[in-house]
Parts: C-alpha cells; sequence; structure tokens
C-alpha cells in the first residue's frame, strides 16, 4: 500500500477516536481503553461517529474511504433538551468491524512509535504524520485563534506528547501548561500559521 494511504489509515484513526470520545464517559466505558470503547460502540450495526464541525466529518469520511471494503454516509442530528444543537455524524459499516479496528489500531500504533521513537525515520513520512495529528487536533478540539497565535487543550497525555512531537517535526516551538486541569498547548507566531496550514485537505 502507497504511503500516502497509511498516513490516510492512520488520519482516520486519530478522527475516529476524537469522535467517539465523549463515549469514554459513559459509566460502562471508565475502565476501558479507547479502542475497547469503540469495539463496543461496532456491534455488527454501522458505528455512528458524530463530530462538532461539520468538516471534521467530511475529512473523516474522506480518509476511511483509505480502509478497502468500508462504506460511509454523512448526515446531521439534533440534540439537546433546554439547549438543542447540531452534531454531524458519520455512519461506518463493514462486512468485518474487527478487522478493520485491528487494522486502525494496529496504524496508529505504528504512526505513534513512529513519531515518538528516538531511530531514525524516514523525513517525509513523520511529516505526514504530524501533519495528520495536527490536522485531527485542530478540526476536533475547538482551539482559540486569536491575532497573537492559538491555544488548544490537549485531552489526555497521550495526546500531549504527540501534538508537543508533532509540532517539533514541523518547526514548530509549543508552550504547555496546565489550565483547570487540563494541559493547554500555545503556539504564536508563524508557528500557529504553519499548523493552521495542516487543516487544508490532503491532496
Amino acid at each position: 500500500m502507497a504511503d500516502e494511504d497509511t498516513a490516510d489509515l492512520f488520519e482516520a484513526s486519530l478522527l475516529l477516536l476524537a469522535g467517539t470520545a465523549p463515549l469514554r464517559h459513559a459509566t460502562a466505558a471508565r475502565r476501558r481503553t479507547d479502542w475497547e470503547v469503540v469495539a463496543a460502540a461496532w456491534d455488527g450495526a454501522p458505528l455512528r461517529v458524530e463530530f462538532e464541525a461539520e468538516y471534521a466529518a467530511a475529512r473523516f469520511a474522506e480518509v476511511i474511504r483509505a480502509v478497502p471494503e468500508v462504506d460511509c454516509w454523512t448526515g446531521r442530528r439534533e440534540a439537546g433538551i433546554r439547549r438543542r444543537y447540531e452534531t454531524f455524524v458519520v455512519d461506518v459499516a463493514a462486512a468485518e468491524p474487527g478487522s478493520v479496528l485491528a487494522r486502525l489500531q494496529d496504524e496508529w500504533t505504528r504512526a505513534a512509535d513512529l513519531l515518538l521513537g528516538d531511530g531514525a525515520a524516514d523525513e517525509t513520512r513523520l511529516r505526514t504524520r504530524a501533519v495528520a495529528v495536527w490536522r485531527c487536533a485542530l478540526l476536533t478540539g475547538a482551539p482559540r485563534h486569536s491575532r497573537t497565535g492559538l491555544r488548544l487543550r490537549a485531552p489526555d497525555g497521550r495526546s500531549l506528547r504527540l501534538l508537543m512531537r508533532s509540532a517539533q517535526v514541523l518547526g514548530v516551538t509549543c508552550e504547555a501548561h496546565t489550565g483547570r486541569g487540563r494541559q493547554i498547548l500555545s503556539v504564536g507566531g508563524r508557528g500557529a500559521v504553519t499548523l493552521r496550514s495542516t487543516t487544508r485537505a490532503a491532496s
């Protein structure tokens, strides 16, 4: 498989975990890993992945098609009782969901090891995966943009390490600090422009 395809698989895995992140707060899911939560949710029926932003859903639909024999459909859903809001959904179907999840998890593990490893690695492969990390974070993480730069919350320590390392690969310096119990990443100057450019869809 071409490297572009495996990079898409990595981005699909990132978006899948980001889109299903709210499931982690369910009582029955608290002791499970992210991948176990997704596997439990995908029980043979199409897996519904929800995003707050339409462009995040569109990007996920684009890259999940890199997985052979996977179909997906996009749509919208209204939720909330007192305050109504809209989410953007992607329904994913596959003949063998377990095989699809295993493939995505394997690609996530390989790419994360590539980024966080201390050995020599091909620069192009590093950069494409670093771009995928930041594109996913900016599409799903509700970043705060200002004239001085951008701020982004890292949902967990694993994500923080990937974001910091990916920024380094892209030649960008990030500062991390704790705010309200969460890790906040701050990027200013040209670095913020570089990271914002990752949201442009891959050709």
